[in-house]
């Protein structure tokens, strides 16, 4: 990687980190959903008629019409990983879910790129690879804190996890998983429409946001129950809402700019150094987990973390 995509990925980090915790705040559903994408296909307008206007939204000979069907599909993958990312933060904490969606992510898409993209990274790359990987396990591993309960001298209470808790935990744990499948799905699909398809970064990110408008606006109107809580969730939400419509974006058009010249083998794994700032921000700004709970996915991060720098490294 070049210096300059390496400071884009790690800029883009911190951002994606941020608009995250935003997210969980909201713990919004597909409503949620609908109202990020309309907010960001808002305000970044501007930008996308410019691209658009200037001739710059796609490279020199590519038709607008295959620029047009690739964003589609990219806005559909895009949608579906908001969703599935809502629906977790909605059961679990963000210490959980994000590193865990965010580690198996670019485990899912090295793996992919080596065998469609023929790209080759190195050992180094490899090991750093198996880090992330064996990170995102540690976080399935539920805290063995005992609940406190009512006892007495001859029934003590037990010293195991409760059942409700495992139940919880697996719940999050599986969104976690598949948040991670449609992160691996957008970021192969979108190098494609970057170095293939010949689509400008900046102008991807734009049409994925109004993808989602467009997709998920007719579906909630049509729906009685609800078109009878947009209001209520836009009065509700609308601030969380417009935080990542401003930042996520900003996140993506900046990995997107470095993805277009770098191979998703590097570019994937070294955006997840976000998974250790997410991690922060979860346990010590949102108060996550129990003492044994923050110190294991404290842990698991730094597995994560160092296997980001090997993959940049290698």
């Amino acid at each position: 990687m070049t210096t300059g995509a390496l400071l884009l990925v790690i800029g883009s980090a911190f951002i994606h980190a941020t608009w995250n915790m935003a997210a969980k705040k909201a713990s919004g559903g597909v409503i949620y959903v609908f109202f990020v994408g309309f907010m960001a296909a808002t305000f970044w307008s501007p930008l996308g008629i410019w691209l658009l206007a200037t001739g710059k939204a796609v490279d020199a000979g590519t038709s607008m019409a295959a620029a047009l069907w690739a964003t589609a599909m990219s806005s559909l993958l895009h949608a579906l990983y908001f969703s599935a990312l809502q629906k977790g933060y909605s059961i679990g904490d963000m210490s959980l879910v994000y590193p865990l969606a965010r580690g198996t992510g670019p485990l899912l898409s090295t793996i992919t790129a080596i065998l469609l993209y023929g790209e080759r990274p190195s050992l180094l790359a490899l090991v750093g690879a198996v880090l992330i990987a064996c990170g995102a396990v540690a976080l399935t591993r539920p805290s063995h804190t005992p609940e406190v309960q009512p006892t007495t001298d001859a029934d003590p209470a037990p010293d195991v996890v409760p059942a409700r808790k495992v139940r919880r935990l697996d719940s999050a744990v599986t969104w976690g998983l598949i948040t991670g499948v449609f992160i691996a799905g957008y970021t192969l699909w979108d190098k494609f429409a970057l170095s293939v398809v010949g689509i400008n970064p900046l102008f991807l990110e734009w049409g994925t946001t109004v993808g989602r408008a467009v997709a998920l606006g007719p579906i909630l109107a049509i729906a009685p129950a609800s078109r009878s809580q947009l209001i209520p969730t836009f009065r509700a939400q609308w601030k969380p809402a417009l935080t990542v419509a401003v930042l996520s974006p900003v996140s993506y058009m900046m990995a997107l700019t470095a993805l277009k010249s770098s191979p998703v083998s590097y570019v994937a794994p070294m955006r997840e150094m976000s998974i250790l700032i997410g991690t922060i921000f979860g346990a010590r700004l949102l108060g996550e987990g129990d003492a044994q709970a923050k110190r294991l996915r404290a842990i698991a991060a730094c597995a994560m973390a160092l296997g980001v720098a090997a993959l940049a490294l290698g």
